[in-house]
């Protein structure tokens, strides 16, 4: 049964309910099997879909709603076999310059990552040479305590989304 294609940075912020009154998945095994589909996506990992199909983990009380992982999973599993990655919604620069990254204490050095979108958003808009494989190698430095930082998770995605954008215009 097809389902709408999901981009890396969809599957990675998605999340889950947690179970009351009895075991589900361990949220911790669940997440970073997804951020591992989420990569598969983006094309920085191989996966195989059967992987996903064969995946089991562990129960414990208020853990994740097996039924919506399940779900979610066999959405996966599909797009993989399929081989489908949606295009993104990064047309121009100010697409990217528009996206509001949250804060917080422990999080990307928030210098550096604005730099890095600054570079990225002048690419889009023709005014740059930055490529997709920039992209997927990319670190920044970490923040922790007084200094805030843009929250990792969500830069991830961001990177994910405009990783996917140059790949779709062949750089």
């Amino acid at each position: 049964m097809p389902f709408p294609s999901l981009s890396p940075a969809q599957v990675r912020g998605t999340s889950f309910p947690r179970k009351r009154g009895g075991k589900g998945y361990d949220p911790a095994q669940v997440d970073a099997f997804v951020l591992k589909i989420a990569d598969a996506l983006a094309g920085r990992t191989r996966m195989h879909p059967d992987e996903v199909r064969r995946v089991v983990f562990h129960e414990l009380p208020g853990g994740y709603d097996q039924r919506l992982v399940d779900d979610f999973l066999s959405r996966l599993e599909w797009q993989l076999r399929e081989g489908l990655v949606p295009p993104t919604g990064m047309r121009s620069g100010s697409d990217v310059l528009a996206v509001k990254l949250p804060k917080a204490s422990n999080g990307y050095d928030r210098g550096e990552v604005d730099a890095f979108v600054a570079r990225a958003a002048a690419t889009l808009d023709g005014r740059g040479r930055m490529t997709a494989s920039e992209v997927r190698h990319t670190r920044f430095s970490t923040t922790s305590g007084l200094r805030r930082g843009y929250q990792t998770r969500a830069v991830d995605a961001l990177l994910d989304e405009l990783e996917q954008e140059f790949r779709s215009r062949g750089r």
